[in-house]
């Protein structure tokens, strides 16, 4: 009787010991890596007219990295009033090829990632913004690391010259 008890309560500790552990992550399925062909980055703009830095990664080392890194992030604590900065976003995009039935075009993979600031550190999911961990580096630091050319570029993505 008293190793029944014993085993019950072994049981019941790493049974609430699982259920602390659950992560969730950003994506429903992970990104495969051979299917982008190039990741724009465009980091928070402040006055338009000045547009904002960007990288256009194709490197595919590079593309390997960002795309493990937005598949291992896993989403925290919804941020707080008091936590949250108000300032510009950036913007990560993932593109691939696409064949449609006259030419080949750029397809945006999924919806691109809204971070408050550069840091990447808090992320919009459906007009809401929540704390983001990452098994490595952020996809800030891999834009840092990146030997891609850094450009300026307008709202529209398009490449500008800085007035």
């Amino acid at each position: 009787m008293r190793t029944n008890k014993i085993v019950f309560i072994l049981f019941v500790i790493l049974l609430t010991l699982s259920g602390c552990n659950s992560q969730v992550y950003l994506l429903d399925s992970p990104i495969n890596p051979d299917d982008v062909t190039r990741i724009q980055v465009i980091l928070a703009m402040g006055d338009p007219k000045y547009g904002a830095r960007s990288k256009i990664i194709t490197d595919r080392t590079e593309i390997e990295s960002m795309v493990n890194a937005f598949n291992e992030l896993t989403i925290g604590d919804q941020v707080d009033a008091g936590d949250f900065h108000d300032v510009s976003v950036s913007h990560y995009y993932f593109f691939t090829n696409a064949i449609d039935d006259t030419d080949e075009v750029d397809e945006i993979i999924t919806d691109h990632f809204i971070f408050n600031g550069n840091d990447t550190e808090r992320i919009s999911i459906r007009k809401d913004w929540y704390w983001v961990e990452y098994a490595n580096q952020t996809p800030f630091e891999l834009y840092q690391a990146s030997s891609a050319i850094e450009i300026i570029v307008d709202e529209n993505r398009i490449e500008i010259q800085q007035p």
